[in-house]
């Protein structure tokens, strides 16, 4: 026990003494309510790791954050955008699903003796591959992961758990295996805000992963959609509505589904597929030429399982 304590502290003033020269700009979409937007391409030592959404909600006791980053440098740089906005504290982080950009800087907050909250689904991906994603992160970001190490959430839920914190409700929905197998959605009914993780992609295309499950993904979207939401912070995007969210995640994933589906239907094979649907009317889409083919190749695999 008292190792641990002493390991704890020395991650501490680890964490503390990271140099920070990265300057967070959150932008409000909602009274309170901020999101940092991350680029839309790929994670790279520039961007420092951050192609995804983070953000963070004020009430009046305290601040709950959605997604701690890439790194102990990024959530050490939201912590203190949070410190510029308010003199609240952070009282709670959510990680909205497993992957490294979402959740690697869960230590600099674990060192404060902050509850960090994930789906179990997620809590297994990050034990079963944290220490893989941690080293490709420390290859692509060098220095500037000086400080990050593996700090999985302290609470899995599984289906939904509420958190009340000042008269704000934050409802935390699992709508079952999408992008990833432990994907979830932070709701907030009061003022019809979702920080819906990766169920949502705007301006740049998704990504279909073998971790997650694309008529799922047409599941949970229509579940987190009937929420009825005003603003949505996607995962990778700018702040959208249901229009635009519908147009660049659900209409794409559902128009390869249904060419796949001809395909399978006259015994087409893989590789016909992959080069003979055309997706062009998604090519506005950041990253189209890099996945588009890609995501064919994975969700033929997917369909031809579902056959049987």
């Amino acid at each position: 026990m008292f190792q641990k304590i002493i390991f704890a502290l020395c991650f501490f003033w680890s964490a503390q003494s990271v140099a920070v020269d990265l300057l967070l700009k959150p932008v409000q979409v909602a009274p309170n309510i901020y999101a940092v937007i991350g680029d839309i391409g790929s994670q790279s030592y520039e961007n420092d790791g951050l192609n995804s959404n983070l953000g963070f909600v004020v009430t009046p006791e305290g601040v709950v954050v959605i997604n701690s980053g890439p790194s102990v440098r990024v959530a050490k740089a939201l912590h203190e955008a949070i410190r510029k906005t308010t003199s609240q504290p952070v009282k709670w982080v959510i990680n909205v699903n497993s992957q490294s950009h979402y959740w690697l800087g869960n230590g600099y907050f674990q060192a404060l003796n902050i509850p960090i909250v994930a789906h179990q689904e997620a809590g297994r991906i990050m034990r079963e591959m944290g220490e893989m994603q941690l080293s490709s992160l420390k290859g692509v970001l060098k220095d500037k992961a000086a400080g990050t190490h593996i700090a999985y959430p302290s609470e899995l839920i599984r289906d939904k758990h509420e958190i009340k914190l000042g008269g704000v409700i934050f409802q935390v929905i699992s709508f079952g295996s999408a992008h990833t197998a432990g994907d979830i959605v932070v709701w907030m009914p009061q003022q019809k805000v979702l920080f819906s993780g990766d169920l949502v992609f705007t301006e740049r295309l998704l990504a279909v992963l073998p971790l997650g499950n694309s008529d799922g993904w047409v599941k949970a979207f229509d579940s987190a959609m009937a929420l009825g939401p005003k603003i949505i912070v996607p995962g990778h995007g700018k702040p959208s509505n249901v229009l635009q969210a519908t147009r660049d995640t659900r209409d794409y994933l559902v128009y390869n589904r249904t060419a796949i589906k001809k395909m399978l239907d006259k015994g087409a094979s893989l590789q016909d597929a992959v080069e003979k649907i055309d997706q062009s009317r998604f090519r506005y889409l950041v990253n189209f030429d890099l996945l588009s083919r890609r995501n064919v190749n994975q969700i033929f695999t997917e369909m031809e399982q579902e056959a049987f």
